[in-house]
């Protein structure tokens, strides 16, 4: 996961940066909270450390599932325009990307229940607060 997660990084930076799109500048806070939630959670265990992955994933795919709806849409609205969008343009790439970092984001949700994520005390609570909490950073992440 850890070496995905790497390279889920640096695609976005090197996406970043071809598009001259500023991050948010919310990143310093976000890994700071991060790191928090990752360690908080490992503290309280392996179940607890697996819970965290589910429901993180379960946010990011969704929000991923999202981005790409998006895209799709102005697909859909360049080809009835007679635009090519498939692979080798830059939209089909993106979207290609898209698909596979969400992909591997799921499998790391999948890889998270077959470990015993449900096992952790307090399972819902735990699930519940940091599902709330990345929709919050997803949130003021798009608008900051």
């Amino acid at each position: 996961m850890y070496d995905q997660e790497a390279s889920h990084f640096s695609t976005f930076n090197a996406l970043l940066a071809k598009h001259r799109i500023r991050p948010t500048a919310m990143y310093p806070v976000w890994k700071v909270a991060a790191t928090a939630l990752g360690w908080g959670t490992a503290l309280l265990g392996r179940e607890a450390a697996m819970a965290c992955t589910e429901a993180v994933e379960t946010e990011i795919g969704g929000h991923y599932n999202e981005q790409v709806r998006v895209l799709l849409d102005w697909a859909e609205k360049l080809e009835a325009r007679g635009q090519d969008v498939g692979e080798g343009t830059e939209l089909g790439d993106l979207l290609r990307t898209l698909r596979r970092i969400r992909d591997e984001e799921l499998e790391h949700l999948d890889h998270a229940v077959e470990n015993d994520a449900k096992a952790a005390e307090p399972y819902e609570l735990l699930t519940n607060v940091i599902r709330g909490g990345c929709r919050g950073a997803i949130w003021i992440s798009e608008r900051v």
